[in-house]
């Protein structure tokens, strides 16, 4: 989404182009808009039967048939399908496996594991089933009697299994050891590939009987020719392959990168109690699908910063179908590397997915269902926007759509960021472009429907708005080099910072500008002991910086406050300009020198008083015949007056005739001095 300001200069040619109310010149500055026309700003919202390309289009999607597992069923995590499309449906969190026939559901075996993490159908029509957190794989047969045919030793996770009709084998991935078995008919189990991950998450069988892996930890996938013996096929970036698919020597990959290590769940850290819907995969992380050809070239074909990949399908005709762990999508990528975000169900996971054939379905965690997808174009579909923030309350302009076909446009408004029952209901369908019929708010959301036009095509969807104007506040206000607490720095650093004399005061300032409005500022002046404020700057004279150099020469010393105006003025019309002032602490203008007066020298000591009309005196200084300047200190040994007498021993003067010169600087940096002919 693009949120875009805009001068009605530049716009309104485009604003009458779509039919649009043209704002008044007052208000043209500060208009501004919601652009979504990207897939990516499409994308961000709901989508009811509608899908989004990666061109920037939103279409109607697919239809879908919900079939509820039973409501303690948190999630369906694996499946297989028969040839005669029965699905079995291996679930957490008590390790029940469900048979779906059609439209019927029913329970079918009862493994007594956390979760049956893994299904395949081996020969005859049997069901394997890979369990967590023991590592048990069982054998279901058509009486739904689950019998144990392998626990590995050191196997707590079954991740996938992949029957091996031509080999009669049943090959497992398995974890914390990150190995791969092939199972016989009598449960022997052999060790056929020992790979340096920690997990093997997926498996991949081709037509040819050539046998993939994905690991965890290591993105890795490898190419298993036999016992022991493996090619690495390509080192993918992330750390875990969550799936695979291979159809004709052309794989299908999903690599993901997860902030932190899987939180695996294992026999002595997770209890039956606790829900198998998060425990066996890691948070969402960064999702990626690639391609590797025949030939070795690895290809990426989609990404996802947020959203790791759980499940993959390649079809014949090499699209690939990809499911997320986040937000619920299923992800269709076709052979150019164009994609759609195809489908989106309510349910956060899409964890096995199933697409060849006449029967596609996936299935979900985080609610537990199984969605067939039913052929032909949907019924009612649905286009909804992200909630769109104006940040402030704000005044509805035009609603303007590019589109091919008959679309209605709905709208509906509020102040909560989450769209609940304050908001106001949908308003009226337009049917072209033209104003919102929402409510003045902050947050505003879009729908488009498409039951008028199911081929119908959305391209791109402009809000324009005008939010509330939002009163700038200074905040602060600050004289850089001179300050009223200089005083008290110098006594307590001993004269370490007087600093030089200027008339040149550099003023700068702090605001809160919420809404980016263009300032401008506006300084005045008055003495502390005064109520009336002059101008510091020149007629006409339109300040838009943060800072200003006031020269205070022709300024009698004194203390003296400075406000600082902010206005939005540049940016609004009269009657919608908002100010504020804020005025900053006293600070003392002081540009004329201190005097040093009735210099004397009697008994060995040269007496005299330094006097500033403003004071404090802040440094006392001796030079003898031109020589350096050394400090003195007043006779109270405080630089805390504007007079300050002071009392100096020359005894250790030759005898003679000398010039002595004393300089006193005040704390402004303004200095004076006398000098005197004395005999020692």
């Amino acid at each position: 989404m693009k949120r875009a300001r805009f001068a009605l200069a530049l716009s309104s040619a485009s604003v009458l182009a779509a039919g649009a109310i043209v704002a008044t010149d007052a208000f043209a500055v500060s208009t501004e808009r919601f652009v979504l026309d990207d897939a990516e700003s499409l994308a961000a919202g709901e989508l009811v039967r509608t899908a989004v390309h990666s061109d920037g289009r939103v279409t109607t999607g697919a239809e879908l048939r919900r079939i509820a597992l039973p409501e303690d069923i948190p999630l369906v995590y694996a499946t297989a399908r028969a040839a005669d499309g029965t699905i079995y449906l291996g679930t957490g969190n008590e390790g029940k496996i469900y048979r779906l026939r059609g439209e019927t559901l029913e329970l079918f075996a009862e493994t007594g594991q956390l979760l049956v993490s893994s299904l395949a159908l081996g020969a005859g029509g049997d069901v394997y089933a890979g369990t967590l957190p023991e590592g048990r794989i069982y054998r279901v047969g058509a009486d739904g009697q689950p019998s144990e045919i392998a626990r590995p030793d050191g196997v707590e996770h079954v991740w996938d299994l992949a029957w091996d009709g031509s080999r009669n084998v049943l090959f497992a991935a398995t974890g914390p050891e990150g190995q791969v078995f092939a199972i016989d008919r009598q449960g022997n189990a052999s060790l056929w590939w020992d790979s340096p991950a920690s997990h093997v998450m997926s498996l991949a069988l081709d037509s040819d009987g050539t046998l993939y892996a994905g690991t965890s930890d290591q993105a890795v996938v490898a190419r298993l020719t036999g016992p022991g013996r493996a090619e690495i096929v390509h080192d993918f970036p992330g750390n875990e392959i969550t799936a695979l698919a291979v159809r004709d020597g052309v794989l299908a990959v999903g690599a993901n990168e997860f902030p932190d290590p899987p939180r695996i769940a294992s026999t002595h850290a997770k209890s039956r109690s606790a829900s198998a819907g998060r425990a066996p995969r890691p948070q969402p992380g960064k999702g990626r699908v690639w391609r590797v050809s025949q030939d070795g070239r690895a290809e990426q074909l989609f990404a996802q910063d947020e959203g790791h990949i759980t499940s993959l399908n390649v079809l014949a005709d090499g699209t690939i179908y990809a499911g997320t762990g986040k937000d619920g999508h299923v992800i269709r990528i076709h052979a150019d590397r164009t994609w759609s975000r195809w489908i989106d169900v309510d349910e956060r996971q899409v964890l096995d997915i199933a697409m060849e054939g006449d029967a596609p379905y996936f299935v979900t965690g985080d609610g537990a269902a199984v969605y067939r997808v039913v052929a032909g174009r949907p019924a009612n579909a649905i286009w909804e926007s992200k909630v769109l923030d104006a940040r402030f309350p704000a005044r509805w302009g035009q609603l303007v759509w590019r589109a091919e076909g008959a679309l209605r446009l709905e709208t509906r408004s509020g102040n909560s960021e989450t769209p609940d029952e304050t908001w106001s209901a949908w308003s009226n369908a337009l049917s072209a472009p033209g104003p919102v019929r929402s409510p003045q708010a902050r947050f505003l959301q879009v729908r488009a429907r498409f039951d008028a036009a199911p081929d119908a095509t959305l391209r791109a969807v402009t809000v324009y708005f005008l939010p509330q104007n939002q009163r700038p506040v200074v905040t602060d206000v600050r004289l850089e080099g001179h300050n009223k607490a200089a005083t008290k720095r110098m006594r307590e650093e001993r004269q370490a910072h007087v600093p030089e004399a200027s008339h040149q005061y550099k003023l700068s300032w702090s605001v809160d500008n919420p809404d980016d409005d263009r300032l401008r500022y506006r300084l005045s002046y008055r003495r502390e002991d005064q109520t009336v404020w002059r101008d510091m700057l020149r007629p006409g004279q339109e300040l838009t910086e943060d800072e200003y150099s006031w020269d205070t020469e022709s300024i009698p010393d004194g203390w003296y406050v400075v406000r600082v105006e902010a206005s939005d003025e540049r940016d609004n019309p009269d009657a919608l300009t908002l100010r504020d002032t804020r005025d900053g602490e006293p600070i003392r203008i002081d540009n004329h020198a201190p005097r040093v007066e009735a210099l004397r020298f009697a008994q060995n000591r040269l007496t005299g008083r330094a006097v500033d009309a403003l004071g404090p005196i802040a440094r006392l200084e001796l030079a003898v015949d031109g020589g350096d300047w050394t400090p003195i200190f007043p006779t109270d040994d405080l630089f805390d007056t504007a007079r300050e007498e002071f009392s100096v021993d020359l005894s250790s003067l030759d005898a003679g005739l000398h010039i002595v010169a004393v300089r006193a600087t005040d704390a402004g940096g303004n200095v004076g001095s006398q000098e005197a002919q004395i005999r020692r």
